[in-house]
């Protein structure tokens, strides 16, 4: 099985437990282990994959939870680098529906190429771009930059989700711009339809699809929560549909549909045969399509992550 690396941000989400107030007003507020390309990671290996993560933490407390976190979830936590003060986030969700949130960035944001062993990329192996922070100022997008030319040049299966962040991005053309860069040389693809729509520019998602495919990823999927996942290949789109679950809690759930997408390119033995078979690319959306699902019926972005076992159970 190939292994999977995935790049950028490990953070403490600090999630306020009580519901309908702003941060202001909330007192109570729980550690939660946060940061997309970090869950990927955990949901591969959840899945009985080789994971990877690469990032920067803190020399701190919370630094120490973060990595016994992953290392808990038996993903491979020798490419973290540390130093600074961990990053956090703090989330509440107010009484109008909409999120209060505050990021205090720390040390993810300072992740250098210079501390990276770059002899373990390899050939074959996969590279996942999934962060949020990587299109922010600071060392950190440099290197995600420097990566993905050295992902292309080393012949890495390169993976890439934007994951916008409303409260995090404030210049839509430059992130526009950083997407389309990446889905010129990402093998696979995962946006949510408004991504979809906000980087190409369309407003209707299918037209959405075939703008993107035109920039040149083998495989594009396109979450659409209840109504399924778009899946565009090479030869055609179909609409693969959902699971219908009872949800607890949507977090991470996307990130369970990447890390189940990714363990399965891992496992592909003719991996180029099945990216020109869109009938197998099929089979693999409705498996993670099955991963999402199963990780909206629990609490917490990495606690709800599925095994293979639950995965096929359903």
């Amino acid at each position: 099985m190939k292994r999977v690396f995935c790049v950028g941000e490990l953070l403490i989400d600090w999630v306020c437990t009580e519901h309908g107030v702003s941060l202001a007003e909330g007192s109570r507020f729980e550690k939660k282990a946060g940061g997309a390309p970090a869950n990927v990671a955990a949901a591969v290996a959840r899945l009985g994959g080789e994971a990877v993560f690469m990032g920067r933490v803190g020399e701190d407390p919370f630094g120490d939870f973060l990595v016994n976190t992953l290392r808990k979830e038996r993903v491979d936590v020798s490419m973290i680098d540390r130093g600074g003060s961990t990053t956090f986030a703090f989330v509440s969700l107010k009484a109008d529906g909409e999120r209060d949130f505050v990021f205090c960035r720390g040390a993810d944001g300072e992740y250098s190429l210079d501390r990276i062993d770059l002899s373990r990329l390899r050939s074959g192996d996969i590279l996942h771009f999934g962060s949020a922070t990587a299109w922010l100022p600071g060392e950190l997008r440099v290197t995600v930059f420097q990566l993905l030319s050295i992902a292309r040049d080393r012949g890495m299966f390169i993976s890439f989700d934007p994951n916008h962040r409303d409260a995090l991005i404030h210049d839509l053309e430059s992130f526009r711009r950083d997407c389309l860069h990446f889905l010129e040389h990402a093998r696979f693809v995962k946006m949510s339809e408004e991504e979809a729509m906000l980087v190409s520019g369309v407003k209707d998602p299918m037209v959405a699809v075939n703008v993107l495919m035109r920039h040149g990823p083998d495989v594009l999927c396109v979450t659409m929560g209840a109504s399924g996942t778009l899946l565009a290949t090479r030869e055609r789109m179909e609409l693969v549909p959902s699971v219908r679950v009872k949800q607890v809690d949507s977090t991470g759930a996307g990130d369970a549909f990447v890390g189940a997408m990714l363990y399965r390119f891992a496992g592909e033995e003719r991996l180029e045969e099945a990216l020109g078979h869109h009938g197998k690319l099929a089979e693999f959306v409705r498996f993670a399509n099955r991963a999402g699902a199963a990780a909206c019926t629990g609490y917490g972005a990495i606690a709800s992550l599925p095994t293979l076992e639950q995965v096929l159970s359903l």
